[in-house]
């Protein structure tokens, strides 16, 4: 009896240190029982480790360069073409990312810098920088880094001697109005940011009797105040502002009635209009003053239609920024259901003015991010090259109700686009655009969904 407990033990001992030896293995290995994404908090010391990153949001994106192979002469390396990954991680308080940049392989730090422009919300844009600007610390913040002098670059402003069209100029909450003056609403102020995504901001009429000189039948009024110089980059206010020739709201809306100037007796058909207040908002209390500036629009029952308004941009309040117009719709009292709903899908401005050439500025607040880079091997590349880690605080963006986060990469050292002079992740569109005339195009981010953590 005794020789078989002296056997058992023997073979527990045998089995627990074997077992401990295994672990131990595992873990000088780097081994995880679990990669599942989580939250985590990575060290921001500028080298990326494989555990440290593992079970990150999004571990490892792939990004091909094609790098200028020239060889630097200063160290006498050359950059290489191939994959560069992106890790991104989120905590309770912040947002990190990690660049491992394997194409770059010469460590010169004369003239590097590296651009980050990272977003949580978006709207739908195409060729319109002021479309980004205009959320510029209210969900859109960037920060370009003088890798050389391990310092943020400073403020630069690149005026051109041209004029162009900014569409998709958002309208946002936290700078512009909107009041129900009549009617009722489904929807909210993202429902005008992006164009065929099914959903859209829904106005149903309502039936009022006669008030303020308006005859009793079926109304909609929905009151806007948008701040048009929020939607300028600080700096750039006083210059854009006395090159503003034009000024447009853009819809593209849809009614189950018809809209026509001439409605009259006819219950298939509504009058539609945007109604301009200029600099101060406008209550309804009067036909006389309310109806002063119309603009009609006019629909096809059960169609989509693009309309352009012209606003009088010389109405814009000079004082606060603060134009006011009113997306109205009415009906008369006929014999059959006059009621009527309006959707609209999207809904943006368009401002006419100086192009802005190159903004260079950090737009993050002070202790709100931390940035680290080294020269090195990584699990991803085992020859020495650049790698970036940073981190942003989440107090930078608006609490939203989805948790998307947008980010475009781009920099300059001795490694390039072959081609160019700067680097970008993602790329959109041909040519390539420089980084240095900003960018316009919502395509130009990766758009993560941080919500699988």
């Amino acid at each position: 009896m005794a020789k078989t407990t002296t056997i058992i033990a023997v073979i527990l001992v045998i089995g627990i240190g074997g077992g401990a030896f295994f672990v131990g293995f595992l873990m000088s290995n780097d081994w995880m029982i679990n990669t599942d994404p989580t939250q985590l908090t990575p060290t921001i010391d500028g080298i990326i480790e494989k555990k440290e990153w593992l079970r990150s949001s999004y571990y490892n994106i792939p990004f091909y360069l094609d790098a200028d192979n020239g060889v630097d002469p200063v160290v006498d390396k050359a950059n290489v073409d191939g994959w560069n990954y992106l890790s991104v991680a989120e905590d309770e308080d912040y947002y990190y990312l990690a660049i491992d940049l394997c194409s770059d392989r010469t460590n010169n730090k004369a003239g590097e810098w590296l651009a980050l422009h990272l977003a949580n919300r978006l709207p739908d844009t195409f060729n319109s920088k002021l479309a980004f600007y205009s959320l510029e610390d209210f969900g859109y913040e960037y920060i370009y880094y003088d890798v050389e002098n391990d310092i943020p670059m400073p403020y630069y402003l690149d005026e051109v001697a041209n004029f162009i069209d900014y569409p998709h100029i958002p309208i946002v909450p936290e700078m512009d109005t909107m009041e129900v003056l009549r009617g009722n609403i489904t929807g909210d102020f993202y429902d005008f940011w992006t164009e065929g995504d099914t959903k859209n901001f829904t106005v149903t009429s309502h039936y009022y009797e006669s008030l303020g000189g308006f005859s009793p039948g079926q109304f909609f009024g929905i009151q806007f105040g948008v701040n048009v110089t929020e939607k300028l980059t600080d700096e750039y206010i006083p210059l854009f502002w006395s090159t503003i020739s034009d000024f447009d709201l853009d819809i593209t809306i849809k009614a189950n009635l018809t809209a026509d100037s001439v409605h009259i007796g006819d219950p298939t058909e509504f009058y539609c209009g945007v109604m301009e207040h200029g600099p101060g908002p406008n209550d309804m209390s009067s036909s006389v003053t309310f109806l002063t500036d119309p603009n009609v629009v006019l629909l096809t029952a059960d169609t989509v239609e693009h309309v352009t308004v012209d606003l009088d941009h010389l109405t814009i309040n000079g004082t606060d920024g603060m134009f006011y117009f009113t997306v109205y719709g009415y009906n008369d009292v006929d014999v059959l259901p006059t009621g009527f709903e309006v959707q609209i899908d999207k809904m943006s401005l368009m401002l006419h003015g100086g192009e802005i050439g190159t903004v260079i500025d950090n737009t993050i607040g002070t202790g709100n991010y931390d940035i680290a880079y080294s020269y090195g091997p990584s699990e991803n590349c085992a020859e020495d090259h650049r790698m970036f880690e940073f981190k942003i605080a989440k107090s930078e963006f608006p609490t939203l109700d989805d948790d998307m986060f947008y980010i475009n990469l781009a920099g300059y050292g001795t490694m390039a686009i072959a081609g160019s002079n700067y680097w970008m992740y993602p790329v959109y569109g041909f040519p390539l655009p420089p980084v240095f005339y900003d960018l316009s195009d919502k395509n130009q981010f990766i758009a993560l969904d941080m919500s699988i953590t």
